[in-house]
């Protein structure tokens, strides 16, 4: 458990550092792929996906995704410090009610028992592929991009967890895995590459925090609604108004870092030589 938890730590670090590395990245001048910044801010992301990999071995996969948010506190705090993007006290706030909603949402949800990984379990999360690969192919705000990011890294957590909690086939031992586990495998770099391309695009045409609030608001609700529905999991007795309070703060925190974003003067341009 210990080692989860420091596990834990290590990858909410290495995912806030990430997103001001790959905030940079996106908008360099020469494009994201010739960027070493967001490639350093892809081997971020890599090792923040590794370490809460192993943080999920131990603790509920909503636990996780909650905490992980905090890598938007952290990407916050980096932007500020070095000036990319100075924080104003109401995005201070928004990024307060998106962390503590998400909190809430984690905390009234109890873990289900380890299942086996079942067709129907792979056709919804494989058409959550699909619909954001068909998403890439046409423009997007840098807000529903950040949404379908989300979406994308919420089916490799999801996918992650299944393979994972496996008790029957052991993840390192993937010369015996069943179909199953291998399509599993599939659609989690699917969703891991999809996720990172639609950041990648939002983080482009808007600032990191905006685009980071609702990627990370939908990689903790797309999880909890496959956790309730065919993972076993459910809210605990009594917590259906936590819930709600919870999911309203997000979505609220989430908006209003988006119109902070809309609302934000553009950089003004020094006119050329006549």
């Amino acid at each position: 458990m210990t080692l989860s938890i420091v596990a834990l730590v290590l990858g909410v670090l290495a995912y806030g550092a990430a997103g001001a590395r790959l905030s940079d990245g996106a908008k360099a001048a020469g494009g994201a792929f010739s960027s070493p910044a967001w490639w350093i801010g892809t081997g971020l992301q890599g090792l923040g996906f590794v370490c809460t990999l192993a943080a999920r071995q131990h603790l509920p996969l909503l636990i996780v995704q909650a905490c992980v948010v905090g890598g938007l506190a952290v990407t916050a705090i980096i932007q500020h410090v070095t000036g990319t993007r100075r924080i104003g006290s109401l995005d201070w706030t928004a990024i307060g009610a998106v962390s503590l909603g998400i909190v809430a949402l984690a905390a009234t949800t109890v873990t289900g028992p380890a299942v086996p990984i079942t067709t129907a379990q792979l056709l919804v999360i494989g058409g959550g592929v699909a619909a954001c690969a068909l998403a890439f192919a046409v423009p997007l705000p840098p807000g529903v991009s950040g949404v379908f990011a989300g979406t994308g890294f919420a089916i490799s957590a999801i996918t992650a967890r299944l393979l994972v909690a496996d008790a029957v086939h052991e993840i390192w031992r993937f010369w015996a895995w069943p179909w199953t586990s291998w399509v599993a495998a599939f659609l989690l770099l699917g969703g891991l590459f999809l996720g990172q391309m639609h950041l990648t695009r939002g983080l482009a045409g808007a600032h990191a925090v905006a685009v980071l609030g609702t990627n990370y608001l939908t990689s903790t609700i797309v999880p909890a609604a496959i956790g309730w529905t065919m993972l076993g999991e459910h809210p605990r007795a009594g917590t259906t108004w936590l819930v709600v309070v919870g999911l309203a703060l997000a979505l609220a925190g989430a908006l209003t870092l988006l119109r902070s974003e809309d609302e934000d003067p553009a950089t003004p341009v020094a006119p050329g030589p006549v």
